[in-house]
C-alpha cells in the first residue's frame, strides 16, 4: 500500500482529490492538512510514502515545507501538486528536493500514474511543467553570451526593494496589502530567478543587476 498525505488550504481541493484517489486499492490516505505547521506535524506522525504538496500554505510556503521535510524526513516523496506553471516555481520545488510537478488540472490516472512513480523512487513531472522548463533552457540557449539581468515583475520588483530594507514578511504584506502567503510566494520566485540562496543573496543580485533604484 502507498501511504499518500494531502497538503492544501482548500478543503474542496482536497477532499475531491481525496475521492478521486479512495478507488485506487494500491493507496490509503494517511492524512490531510491545510498549513505548514500541520503538514510536518503529520508527517512526524505517520510517515507517508508520497506528500502532495501545495506551493501556497497560509502560514508557510510550501517551498520552505518541502525543505524542511527533505532535511528531517529523506525518504518522504514529494510531490508539488500546484496551480503554478512557471519555471522558477519549478526551479524553486526541485531545488528544495521535491521529486515531482503536477499541475491542479491533471486528472485522476495521471494522478495515480504519477503517485506510483513516485512512490517506486523515480520522478514524474506533468507535460506542461516539462514544456515551460524546455522553453526556458531554449531561451537561456539562444540568448546572448552576456547574461542578461532576470526578469521580475512590478510586484516582485516592489517585493524586491522591502526586502533590501529589511522589512519583514508581515510589513511587506501591511505595507502592499496583500496576503503573508502572497508575499512569501513573491519572494520563493525572485530567489528562484536570481538563483540567490537567501535574503543576503537577493540583495547582492538586486544590486548587482541595479534592479532597485
Amino acid at each position: 500500500m502507498v501511504k499518500i498525505m494531502i497538503a492544501d488550504d482548500h478543503a474542496m481541493f482536497a477532499e475531491g482529490v481525496e475521492s478521486l484517489l479512495s478507488s485506487e486499492p494500491d493507496f490509503t490516505l494517511c492524512g490531510k492538512a491545510n498549513n505548514a505547521a500541520e503538514v510536518l506535524r503529520q508527517v512526524e506522525a505517520s510517515a507517508p510514502d508520497v506528500l502532495l504538496l501545495d506551493i501556497n500554505l497560509p502560514d508557510q510556503s510550501g517551498l520552505e515545507v518541502c525543505r524542511q521535510i527533505r532535511q528531517k524526513w529523506p525518504d518522504v516523496k514529494i510531490m508539488a501538486l500546484t496551480m503554478f506553471n512557471d519555471e522558477s516555481y519549478i526551479s524553486a520545488m526541485l531545488n528544495m528536493g521535491a521529486q515531482g510537478y503536477l499541475l491542479k488540472n491533471t486528472g485522476k490516472v495521471e494522478l495515480s500514474n504519477a503517485i506510483r512513480t513516485l512512490a517506486a523512487g523515480k520522478t514524474y513531472f506533468c507535460q506542461e511543467a516539462t514544456d515551460t522548463v524546455m522553453r526556458s533552457l531554449m531561451r537561456e540557449r539562444t540568448a546572448s553570451t552576456v547574461k542578461e539581468a532576470p526578469k521580475i515583475s512590478r510586484r516582485e520588483k516592489e517585493v524586491l526593494r522591502l526586502i533590501v530594507d529589511e522589512r519583514t514578511t508581515q510589513e511587506i504584506a501591511a505595507d502592499l496589502f496583500i496576503s503573508e502567503k502572497t508575499v512569501e510566494s513573491h519572494r520563493a520566485a525572485l530567489l528562484a530567478k536570481m538563483s540567490a540562496r537567501n535574503t543576503a543573496g537577493l540583495v547582492k543580485a538586486a544590486l548587482f543587476w541595479k534592479l532597485i533604484d
